[in-house]
């Protein structure tokens, strides 16, 4: 078992006595795990190697994939030369991470000949707010704005994949394919030189408090004031 050795310097009869507290480090804090890239020991809750830049891939126990939200075996099925995990009861699929990324690609959504390209709009939010566990691992997923300004909710595990309820794959090509992405990056352009500008002021203030003090301080020095 560790300890930390803790004197108190509040109180003098305690410095003098050294009377130790001791504090008992878990083990959870020193537990650590091996890279699967460079096989280096890292503690066990990083996600990325600090050696070698790696993303590592908890071994998890396998689990029968089975919908999150209905508890229905969830059964694959093949499109356009990829391989989902379809329920077949309510209709959401599982996307693995690589997967979601080649299904969201903009060069991959512009070469769909099938998508009816018309103006996309946002949807509010009907449903209520409910969290559902990861296909893969049965953690609970985070809830994410696809692309902060699609409407569109998925469910994703920072380690797996994404679940994504009935008909939502499609609204997010739909996003896709009418410059969501494009008008995202105009806002962040956008919010970023208005930031700019906002600490060119902030400059140009500090600027001029700074001659303003050197001036003063040239008139004090002249005149003696």
């Amino acid at each position: 078992q560790s300890f930390i050795w803790v004197y108190s310097d509040l109180d003098p009869l305690a410095f003098l006595l050294s009377i130790r507290i001791n504090i008992r480090i878990t083990d959870t804090m020193y537990t650590t795990k091996i890279c699967n890239h460079c096989g280096k020991g890292i503690n066990s809750s990083l996600m990325l190697c600090p050696f070698c830049g790696g993303q590592i891939k908890d071994k998890t126990e396998y689990i029968a994939p089975c919908c999150p939200r209905c508890r229905k075996p969830l059964v694959s099925y093949s499109q356009k030369n990829e391989e989902y995990e379809l329920c077949s009861y309510c209709g959401g699929i599982w996307l693995d991470r690589i997967r979601f990324r080649r299904a969201t690609r903009e060069s991959d959504v512009y070469r769909d000949e099938s998508l009816i390209i018309k103006e996309y709009v946002t949807e509010p939010a009907h449903d209520s707010i409910t969290y559902i566990p990861c296909v893969r691992c049965g953690k609970i997923m985070n809830r994410k704005n696809f692309a902060r300004i699609s409407g569109v909710i998925i469910d994703e595990c920072g380690n797996h994949g994404v679940w994504l309820d009935a008909g939502e794959l499609e609204k997010i090509r739909h996003f896709i394919a009418d410059g969501g992405l494009e008008k995202l990056q105009d806002r962040e352009i956008e919010k970023n030189r208005i930031e700019i500008e906002r600490l060119a002021i902030k400059v140009d203030q500090t600027a001029f408090v700074q001659r303003l003090i050197h001036f003063w301080n040239f008139k004090r020095w002249m005149f003696g004031g």
